[in-house]
Parts: structure tokens; C-alpha cells; sequence
């Protein structure tokens, strides 16, 4: 019986002197370290993945790009030939040059919709189909221009109404069997009204995975009338329309 209690004492005094121990490294680690109230516990970010099934009124950013491609008829009504003062109308009729546009545009949004500021390229030439002279008009035109979106409507952009003003030049080239001219216009304005009309509703789940998977935000087709003016030169050539139309497509990203 002795003999228990003694080793059950020995156990004891062991078991007491690694709890004292342990206790003692314990005050060691924490010496120097200063408790810091919640409320002043640095704040971490969290950036949660953009909601590709939400409206777009909610899911979209505050930046973004256009890529766009359409066609316009430009009808030169006022243009006088160089080479022998032929009208526009005398030498290729009613027939409008086809020209073929890409632009580029930085989107901002903002609670009333959107502005665009970018740069477009076009080009087109036709050739005479009335006098038989066989007349070639070539047309390059390159600038820069700037549009307000009305893309806040709706929770999606089914419609979204916009204006816009572009600053360009023109590079005009026109030959003939025994002749030719050309010059760089310079700086001229034509602005524009129109609508975009969304796309995506018609394939809804397409939409979806090519928001998800490219960053596609829309697709929409790009309605829009627009008036060219004169260039700021007496000698260019005349660039002066009435409303033109149009037509094409716009990307959002």
C-alpha cells in the first residue's frame, strides 16, 4: 500500500512539473506581443468574379471596349471632278460609294448610359457606270470620334439610342484612262444618330458562354443615319451630303 502511494505521489510531482513547464514557454512566446482590438484588424479585399447571369445593368463595369464594322453609302452629291469638272452625278449617277468602316472605341459607363472615344478607319471606291469613261473614285477615310449611348434604359441594352460626332480626313483619288488626281483632304466632321438593337436574346445561353468564356458583354446590330460637312479647306473638294444611312455591327467587351 505504501508502495502505491508513493508512486502514485511520484506521478504527482511529474505531472505538475510539465503543466508548470508548459505554462512557462507558453508567457515566453507571447512576451513582447501587443494585443490588437477588432476594430483595428486590417481590412482584406476580397474581389469576387464578375456575375455572368446577371442583367447587364448590374453585371457590367465601369470600362469597356467597342469593335465595330458597318457599311454607309456615301453619296458625294457636290463633288467636282478635277480632271474635267464633271459633277458626281455625271460621272457615277445616283450610285453611292460603298464604304466599309472598322473603329475601335474606349468605353467609359456611368449611371446615364455611356461615352465612347475611339478611332475608325473606311474605305470604298466606285466606278463609272453612266458616261463610259471609264472613271474610278477611290475614298479613305481615317479619324476620330466620340459617342453618348443611351445603354442604361433597360436591364438589358435591347435598344439604346445614341449620338456621335467624328473628326476626319479623306484621301481622294480619282483616274481616268488618260489622267489622274489625288489629294488628302483637310480635317472635316460628320456627325450621327442612331440605335443599337441587342442580339444576345436571341440565343440566351450562346450569350452567356461567350460572356463567361471571351468577355463578350453584347452583340449589336448599329442603325444609324449621319451627315457629312465641308472640310475646313476652300480648295478641297466638296464633302458636303445630306443624311446618309447605315448599317453594321458593334461588339462590347
Amino acid at each position: 500500500m505504501k508502495l502505491h502511494q508513493s508512486l502514485k505521489s511520484k506521478v504527482c510531482i511529474v505531472l505538475v512539473s510539465l503543466c508548470c513547464s508548459c505554462a512557462f514557454a507558453q508567457d515566453e512566446d507571447t512576451e513582447g506581443m501587443v494585443a490588437v482590438p477588432p476594430e483595428q484588424t486590417p481590412l482584406v479585399e476580397v474581389q469576387v468574379r464578375q456575375d455572368n447571369l446577371a442583367p447587364y445593368k448590374e453585371r457590367r463595369e465601369d470600362h469597356g471596349i467597342y469593335f465595330g464594322l458597318d457599311y454607309e453609302g456615301l453619296d458625294l452629291k457636290n463633288y467636282i471632278s478635277t480632271l474635267d469638272n464633271k459633277s458626281y452625278e455625271e460621272l457615277f449617277g445616283t450610285d453611292p460609294v460603298p464604304l466599309i468602316h472598322l473603329s475601335l472605341d474606349y468605353k467609359y459607363n456611368f449611371m446615364l448610359g455611356s461615352l465612347a472615344l475611339g478611332v475608325d478607319f473606311g474605305k470604298g471606291s466606285i466606278s463609272d457606270n453612266v458616261s463610259g469613261s471609264d472613271r474610278t473614285l477611290d475614298i479613305t477615310k481615317y479619324g476620330v470620334g466620340l459617342k453618348y449611348t443611351m445603354d442604361m434604359l433597360f436591364n438589358e441594352p435591347y435598344v439604346a439610342p445614341y449620338v456621335g460626332i467624328n473628326f476626319w480626313q479623306m484621301g481622294i483619288s480619282e483616274s481616268s484612262p488618260t489622267d489622274s488626281f489625288s489629294a488628302t483632304t483637310q480635317m472635316g466632321y460628320n456627325y450621327t444618330i442612331g440605335f443599337l438593337l441587342q442580339l444576345d436574346w436571341l440565343d440566351y445561353d450562346t450569350a452567356k458562354n461567350t460572356t463567361f468564356n471571351w468577355g463578350l458583354e453584347n452583340t449589336f446590330i448599329d442603325v444609324y443615319a449621319t451627315q457629312y460637312a465641308k472640310t475646313s479647306a476652300e480648295d478641297d473638294p466638296n464633302t458636303e451630303t445630306d443624311f446618309l444611312y447605315g448599317a453594321g455591327l458593334r461588339l462590347e467587351f
